[in-house]
Formats: structure tokens, C-alpha cells, sequence
């Protein structure tokens, strides 16, 4: 691991950061002695750390990195803790046995919290371990634990007394929910007597009440019906009840997010029963195992009908809360197909072959706690295609400012407005290392996470054009907003 903090570095951010005089600056190095101006920035080359690096931040506790090596007959992994300042304090090795794989990681309470999957014949087993590293005495304890699911891992959270995820089932086709109670070795899905077929939507805890949210998707009649199920952390059934919905619309998505112990604020998307197509999104409250009324937030029309009268696809949409409010982001877009010549015999015909997805905007609505709609914008995309459906756009609360980027490859789009809709500085597109035509670089997976107060970390791979893995890195940007 290298510290670096060479003028080559600062340039090629210095570059990036000219012409955005309302975005990000370099963090001052610190201690407080030391030269300001200059960036803090970690490069872990790929041929010594491998390809699989991760990073989690951990609030003003600061970074973990992770990451895991084969070692002859045995997998290496390891764990390197930075404060704030990306000086290291802390740095663990563990030796796991050959067929096991790291599932899932996630910080919370001040640990950072590994599941590790065990593997028979290639095959995730039901044992593991969950490794678990606190970062404020930088001390590491193991347990053992069985009772996984068969499927890949999607999300893991761990609360004072609990520990949660989400799996695929065998057949990949829906995922449950797992619950590790404090001081148990054995995971255990939800169960739910007598239930229809369905699978995990999305899930919460209150930590006050000891209650776990988990909102859940059923088929019935090729319509999607949605439903809640409230438990307690030893999964016995509290609450279950189908969202409430209008007889022009349905609930096609849902989304949580903890405001008070029992108050919660679901969100999704909606669609009209008439012609299936989506047309915005819902709020609604609940509240001690009650549902307040549902509201409808409209999309603007752009969203909803495509130039040639096709309809568009619209993620399922993620919810972010704020002191300052409640922002709910999803995005449009629709599969994109080419003809491609095929031969039959000789004689050339043509067939539509499957592009990506392409990207047209995000739809971004902010909500009071009770689902009043506060503001709303239309964020258009420039031409982001991607073999999968994911969430591109991010978003930041800023004192009477709000900031909308994401990252593309080398790119950083970004825009700051405010709440009264006044644009402070239009969308703009900046490259974040300059390149040129003969560059030896290529970058990949470039992503900006926020840290703590107004730091972010961009971090991504810098790749080498020449050769395999010498002289590529896996790098993280400290970075600052100004």
C-alpha cells in the first residue's frame, strides 16, 4: 500500500476541480502541520493486493479496506483500518480454508461486521463465519456460525442484538430474509405460517422496539401485490398486512426508511391499473402497525411515455433520509436492441439482438415525514448504456443546497440547486484524470460514497492498457465539498 501524495496526483485532480468552483476540493492533509493543498489518496497495486478490493467507510472512525488472496492450498484475507486522516491503525490477517468466499460486509455501532460463506464442491454450504472488527479498540472476534442459505448474498446489517441479510434462494428465484439473534450460531429465515409464495422486497429495524420491517413482494394473477410483515428480533409474527392501493392504481415497489421508533416511511413506485404503465411514485406513512394515507407523486410526462409511444422500464427506486429531509431517487430507461446480419445459406437476413439498457433520467422527490412532496426534479442522463439494471444517480443534502452526481468510468457529472428550484451551477460533465488518445490508463468502477460531514471517497481501479495487472491500482480519493 502506497500513501501518495505526488504532484502527478495533485494535478490530475487539480484539473477536475478548475473549472467546478461549487464542487469538490482536495481534503488538506493533516496533521494540521503538515503542506495544505495537498490530496490524500491510497493506491493498492493489483498485482500484490488482487482485484477483489473493497473499502466500507466508517463515519469519523474512519476506512476499512478488505480484501482476500489464494495462498497454495488456503485463502488470505485481510483488513486494513485508516482514520480519517487515511493514516493507517489498525490491520488484521486471517487464514480461511480454501473454499470460502467472502459474502457480504457492512459498518454499524463502530464494527465492521465480514460474512464469510463456506463452499462444498463449488457449492455454498450452510457454515460460515462472521467475522467481526471493532474499530475503536481495533480488536477482531470470530463465531462460527450455520444455517446460510444456498444463494448468493445480497445485504447484510448488523444492529446491537441482531444481525440481518438477504440471500437468494437455490433456484435464484426470490430471496429471503435471515435473522442471527445476539448470541446465537444458527441463522434462520423468516417463516411466515400459511403465507403466500414471496420473497424480500426490502427490510428495517427499529433498534428502540426491537422490531424488524421486512416488506415483501407476492404474484398473485400475474399482478404484483405487496405486503408488510413485522416481527420481533426472534422472528414471531407481530403484524402482517397488504399495503393499502386505489382501485386506478397499484403498488409496484417498497421502500423504508426508520424516521422515530415505530414510525416508518414507505415509498415506491405505482402504476395505473388501466394500461400497466408506471406513472410515479407513492408515499405512505406507518405508524404502530397502522397505515396512514396513501399519497401519489405524478411523474412529469417525459418520464413515463418514450419519443416513439413505447413504454419505459423504472427502477424500483431507494430511499436516503436526511435531517433535512427524505429523498427518493429512481430511474428510467429501456432495453435497447440492434440488428445484427445473420447467414442462412447464404443469403443474409437480419435479427435483433439484445444492446443494454439505456439510461434516459432520474426521477428525484424529496419528502416531509408525513409524505408531503417538497420538491421534485428530472435529471436526464447522457447516454449511459449498461448490460445491467442498477441506480446511477446520487444525492447530497447540503446547508440550503442540493448536490445530484454520479460517476461514469472517468467521468463525475454533477449539478447543485436548491429548494426553491433556482439551478446554483447547471449539470456539467468533468473528467476526473485527464487522459489523452495515447493514455496507458483506462478506468473502471470509479465511485463517489460520502464519508463523514462534507467528505466523499472516489475510489476506483486505474488500469494499465500495457500489461495485465503491473501498474494498475486500486485507488480512494479523499475528497471535500466547498
Amino acid at each position: 500500500m502506497h500513501h501518495q501524495n505526488s504532484q502527478a496526483a495533485w494535478g490530475g485532480l487539480t484539473s477536475f476541480l478548475a473549472p467546478c468552483l461549487l464542487l469538490l476540493c482536495l481534503a488538506f492533509s493533516l496533521p494540521a502541520e503538515a503542506q495544505k493543498g495537498k490530496p490524500l489518496v491510497l493506491d493498492f497495486p493489483l498485482d500484490l493486493y488482487g482485484e477483489d478490493l473493497q473499502h466500507i467507510p466508517c463515519d469519523t472512525l474512519g476506512l476499512c479496506v478488505f480484501h482476500t488472496l489464494i495462498h497454495n492450498d488456503s485463502c488470505q484475507f485481510e483488513l486494513l483500518h485508516y482514520d480519517c486522516n487515511l493514516q493507517q491503525v489498525g490491520h488484521i490477517r486471517l487464514m480461511t480454508p480454501l473454499e470460502t468466499t467472502l459474502e457480504a460486509a457492512c459498518y454499524g455501532d463502530g464494527v465492521l461486521t465480514v460474512l464469510f460463506q463456506n463452499r462444498e464442491k463449488k457449492r455454498r454450504s450452510g457454515h460460515g463465519v462472521l467475522l467481526r472488527y471493532n474499530c475503536v479498540q481495533k480488536k477482531t472476534d470470530t463465531l462460527s456460525i450455520d444455517g446460510l442459505a444456498a444463494g448468493k448474498v445480497f445485504s447484510l446489517e448488523r444492529h446491537p442484538g441482531l444481525t440481518l441479510f438477504t440471500a437468494a434462494r437455490a433456484n435464484n428465484k426470490g430471496k429471503d430474509l435471515y435473522y442471527l439473534p445476539e448470541g446465537s450460531t444458527h441463522a434462520q429465515r423468516l417463516y411466515i405460517p400459511d403465507a403466500i409464495d414471496y420473497q424480500i422486497e426490502d427490510f428495517g429495524v427499529d433498534t428502540v422496539m426491537h422490531h424488524v420491517l421486512a416488506a415483501l413482494r407476492s404474484t398473485v394473477n400475474n399482478q404484483t401485490l405487496l405486503w408488510l410483515c413485522e416481527t420481533d428480533y426472534d422472528r414471531n409474527i407481530l403484524f402482517t398486512a397488504q399495503l393499502p392501493d386505489t382501485l386506478g392504481h397499484r403498488c409496484e415497489s417498497l421502500r423504508m426508511t426508520l424516521l422515530d421508533s415505530s414510525q416508518w416511511l414507505l415509498a415506491g413506485i405505482y402504476d395505473s391499473r388501466a394500461n400497466n404503465v408506471t406513472m410515479g411514485v407513492y408515499t405512505l406513512p406507518y405508524h404502530d402497525m397502522q397505515f396512514d394515507s396513501l399519497s401519489l407523486h405524478p411523474y412529469t410526462t417525459a418520464s413515463i411515455i418514450a419519443a416513439n409511444n413505447s413504454q419505459y422500464y423504472h427502477t424500483g427506486g431507494k430511499i436516503m433520509r436526511d435531517t433535512n429531509g427524505i429523498v427518493f431517487i429512481t430511474e428510467t430507461l429501456y432495453p435497447e436492441y440492434h440488428d445484427r446480419p445473420i447467414y442462412n445459406y447464404g443469403i443474409m437476413t437480419y435479427e435483433q439482438s439484445f444492446y443494454g439498457y439505456r439510461y434516459m433520467s432520474a426521477d428525484v422527490f424529496i419528502f416531509q415525514p408525513d409524505g408531503s412532496e417538497t420538491w421534485y426534479y428530472n435529471f436526464p442522463y447522457d447516454n449511459i448504456l449498461s448490460q445491467q439494471i442498477g441506480s446511477y444517480l446520487n444525492f447530497s443534502f447540503l446547508p440550503d443546497r442540493y448536490l445530484l452526481y454520479y460517476t461514469r468510468g472517468n467521468d463525475l457529472v454533477t449539478m447543485l440547486t436548491n429548494q426553491n428550484d433556482d439551478i446554483l451551477d447547471s449539470k456539467r460533465t468533468s473528467n476526473l484524470f485527464p487522459t489523452s488518445a495515447s493514455s496507458p490508463y483506462s478506468y473502471e468502477g470509479t465511485q463517489m460514497k460520502p464519508w463523514y460531514g462534507g467528505y466523499y471517497l472516489l475510489s476506483g481501479k486505474k488500469m494499465s492498457t500495457r500489461s495485465s495487472l503491473g501498474g494498475s491500482k486500486y485507488f480512494i480519493h479523499k475528497l471535500w465539498y466547498r
